[in-house]
């Protein structure tokens, strides 16, 4: 305990207790589960995001469709509203069962894992990701832009024998 523990055994302790009283490391390992559960959330929310930001740039280089947005208006939009979101899940109250959990081992459960990163990725990252294709492939149909219209319409953008007006 830390009042009367040794100065040997503070330097060797990973957790010095500031009190004699045992209650508090029961406040402390809920509070490190609650941190880690929250870390959880706050970095699969992140992760989910990715994707979606990631497949209009490749679509782009593979099959010459013009962007939807441009690279500082997804870093303006990740920046602005995916941070704030994601901070305030780390901020969440504890969950009912928190103290009621094994332990977690510390060589199998890690923040980042792969259920986390196929959840985030594969399906959270993918439904988003076609979410929004969707959405772009059918206003730009509604605005006389069809699908097949759009492949390599970027190059023809660019080229001069289709375009002689300079991009100001």
């Amino acid at each position: 305990m830390g009042i009367a523990g040794s100065d040997v055994s503070k330097q060797a302790a990973d957790m010095i207790l500031l009190d004699d009283n045992f209650a508090s490391i029961v406040v402390g390992v809920e509070e490190g589960r609650l941190i880690f559960d929250n870390l959880k959330k706050s970095i699969a929310y992140t992760l989910t995001s990715n994707i979606p930001e990631i497949s209009p740039f490749l679509t782009y280089i593979l099959f010459g469709i013009p962007l939807p947005l441009g690279t500082v208006t997804i870093l303006c939009i990740d920046l602005g509203t995916d941070m704030v979101p994601a901070i305030s899940l780390a901020y969440e109250e504890a969950e009912s069962d928190i103290m009621k959990r094994q332990p977690r081992d510390p060589i199998r459960d890690k923040l980042v894992n792969e259920r986390l990163i196929s959840l985030a990725y594969g399906q959270i990252g993918m439904i988003q990701a076609s979410a929004g294709f969707f959405t772009y492939f059918w206003i730009m149909a509604d605005n006389g832009f069809w699908p097949k219209d759009l492949y390599q319409l970027r190059a023809q953008w660019d080229s001069r024998a289709y375009n002689n007006v300079l991009d100001s």
